[in-house]
């Protein structure tokens, strides 16, 4: 397992896998092209996945829902500015919800701080594999129409979808020049517990890097960003599911 630090110094990357003196502690890298025992070795897309849920963190641990053949996990990403805090730093696991806010069936959920950072801000974020046999390839998302979760802050935090195209081959992509100008899109978190969705047809990417077509067969990862005219930030992130495309059979 590698450890990805310092994705690049162009001081628009965001976090979308890291931007300028990022440091991601948990990282996986696809098969060398070489081997094609499955799919081509993600010369195309990987079978598309069926399964809505993405996380409810009721199990306590640092890995998304286990979904047929998906990998993942989640993780916090910063600028590393000196001085500058971020909750939790390294090793992810969701906290109990406060008094008063859970129930008997909802009693965990992710709760992310961070003050501090200058550079390029903070993310918390899930990646996201096609795995089977030793082979990863992105996660094909193309079933569903984009992502649902709950959340409290209050903020601003923009949910990024990075594509191979995207990123840095040492964050799993391909790109070369103008990277990290993830396709997203901004949401206005309120104090109190509320319900956002976020559809790929409303995702763009910012302008300022390489243009690249919003492809959901092809998903790195989820990111939660948090700029730095936005820090410090408190915020809360449960039950994030895909949603369904209308009239599909997916289902939990």
């Amino acid at each position: 397992m590698a450890v990805l630090t310092g994705c690049g110094a162009d001081p628009h990357a965001d976090a979308a896998f890291g931007g300028q003196g990022a440091n991601v502690q948990q990282k996986e890298s696809a098969l060398p092209p070489e081997d094609t025992k499955h799919y081509g070795a993600c010369t195309g897309p990987a079978p598309a996945s069926d399964t809505v849920l993405l996380d409810d963190f009721e199990d306590g641990d640092h890995k998304p829902f286990r979904g047929f053949h998906r990998e993942a996990w989640w993780f916090t990403v910063s600028d590393k500015t000196p001085g500058s805090k971020i909750h939790p730093d390294s090793n992810f696991l969701p906290e109990r919800l406060p008094a008063g806010e859970g129930n008997a069936e909802n009693q965990w959920a992710a709760h992310v701080t961070a003050e501090g950072q200058t550079t390029w801000g903070m993310t918390f974020s899930t990646s996201l594999h096609y795995a089977k046999d030793g082979l990863k390839c992105p996660f094909n998302a193309a079933a569903f129409d984009g992502v649902r979760f709950r959340a409290k802050g209050p903020g601003k935090v923009a949910v990024a979808f990075p594509l191979p195209e995207t990123v840095k081959d040492e964050a799993g992509g391909v790109c070369t020049e103008g990277c990290y100008d993830t396709h997203r899109q901004v949401v206005y978190l309120t104090e109190g517990w509320a319900e956002y969705t976020v559809l790929w047809s409303k995702v763009q990417q910012g302008g300022w890097g390489t243009e690249v077509r919003f492809d959901p067969e092809r998903l790195l990862g989820i990111n939660f960003a948090v700029q730095v005219a936005d820090l410090p930030i408190d915020f809360w992130i449960d039950d994030v599911d895909f949603v369904p495309r209308a009239g599909s059979s997916t289902a939990k």
